[in-house]
């Protein structure tokens, strides 16, 4: 009987009834979208930074990225990318001369990271060739030939067939110097690294640092499923056992610390928009037990306890949830999946996305977990919402609530 007398009592003023069922598929709804376009920018910058600047997996010489010099390589690269190659899990295999020095032109110079790159491997791995906005992808021919960023050509004042020397040292400890003409300016989706990554030709670069043909300084491995990351880096391992396999979130731990801390994020947003529709419940269930005061005193006088009566008002607020909840997700749903498909342009702001490498065009995202999350919380803040109402039509005296006009 108390659930009959509870449902029609939601009805007894439906205008009320459905501001409170309005606020709550709004407020699942907010939680949804604002969630899924935090993780749609986040993941978005993951996987910039993992299949365009990191990889899945590197490998390099145990003192490679202590003392960030290029003697200290992987010997037998050769062989090791054919094994990687052979294994159907892996999606490209790619190796790398890296060395740090200076990039000098006729206006400044400045410090730079060079990496002496496979043009060909490197097309399936940070994707260099789709991010040229000028000239062509090493297309001269020449081993003097360079690629380097819009943010560094503006800062040197570069053209294409501009000239620039870099220097660095060799692993004999030699200071060399080489010039090299600009073939090509990139334009990435993280422009603090256009600043500082140059590219040169793999051969080319291992002659200048007197490097053996066989020799590298880094191995870079994109996976086909993420799910086998752990699998292959142990593979790795065992291909390399005297270097130093590290996967994405050992390079960038501060990736790994966004994937792990969205959870806490998950709360924390939905217990703000929450916090907001307890108000909205409160106020909206205290003003129908204060409107029936006298009928509640006459329901105490023919002998409904006060259990009960706690039970009628508390069925009345979790009616009105169970009403919002499945529009509130279906909405979100909807707007995630629509939205997760044709992304959303805040291309506006680019400029400021990009020096933090991220993208300017986010699609939302999110996982059914969080979908849970957010239907949980909702139903625990809306029976902690009717206490207060429930608590206050207890303390009613029946003799007294009778005689209320």
């Amino acid at each position: 009987m108390l659930f009959q007398i509870a449902w029609r009592n939601i009805w007894r003023n439906t205008s009320r009834s459905l501001v409170v069922v309005s606020s709550i598929i709004i407020g699942i709804w907010a939680g949804i979208f604002i969630l899924s376009f935090s993780w749609g920018l986040y993941k978005n910058n993951i996987n910039e930074s993992v299949y365009k600047q990191l990889s899945h997996i590197q490998i390099h010489n145990p003192d490679f990225k202590q003392e960030n010099d290029p003697k200290f390589t992987i010997p037998n690269s050769d062989s090791i990318l054919k094994q990687l190659e052979s294994d159907n899990r892996i999606a490209s295999v790619s190796s790398r001369v890296i060395a740090t020095g200076m990039i000098t032109s006729t206006t400044t110079a400045s410090g730079v990271t060079i990496y002496g790159i496979n043009p060909v491997s490197e097309t399936n791995q940070i994707g260099l060739d789709q991010n040229l906005i000028e000239g062509v992808y090493f297309g001269s021919g020449k081993d003097n030939e360079i690629l380097i960023g819009q943010k560094l050509a503006k800062k040197h004042k570069l053209k294409l067939k501009s000239k620039v020397v870099l220097t660095f040292t060799n692993v004999n400890s030699e200071i060399v110097s080489a010039a090299f003409r600009v073939g090509g300016i990139y334009r990435s989706k993280n422009i603090s690294l256009d600043e500082v990554n140059v590219y040169v030709k793999q051969e080319h670069l291992r002659e200048l640092l007197d490097l053996k043909p066989s020799e590298t300084n880094e191995i870079a491995i994109l996976i086909k499923d993420e799910e086998q990351l752990d699998s292959i880096t142990n593979y790795s391992k065992t291909l390399v056992p005297n270097a130093k396999v590290e996967d994405w979130r050992q390079l960038a731990p501060e990736l790994d610390l966004i994937i792990e801390s969205f959870n806490l994020y998950t709360y924390i947003i939905s217990g703000l928009i929450l916090l907001a529709l307890t108000f909205g419940i409160v106020n909206t269930m205290l003003m129908s037990v204060l409107e029936r005061i006298r009928e509640l005193g006459m329901l105490m006088a023919i002998g409904l306890n006060k259990r009960k009566i706690f039970f009628m008002i508390m069925l009345e607020t979790i009616y009105l949830t169970l009403m919002g909840c499945p529009i509130g997700l279906l909405m979100g749903w909807l707007t995630v999946t629509i939205l997760g498909r044709t992304g959303i342009d805040i291309s506006m702001f680019s400029e400021g996305l990009a020096s933090y490498g991220f993208s300017s065009m986010i699609y939302p995202a999110l996982d059914q977990e969080k979908y849970m999350i957010i239907v949980t919380m909702c139903l625990i803040t809306a029976i902690l919402s009717a206490i207060y109402p429930a608590y206050k039509a207890l303390q009613l005296n029946p003799s007294e609530a009778i005689r209320k006009i």
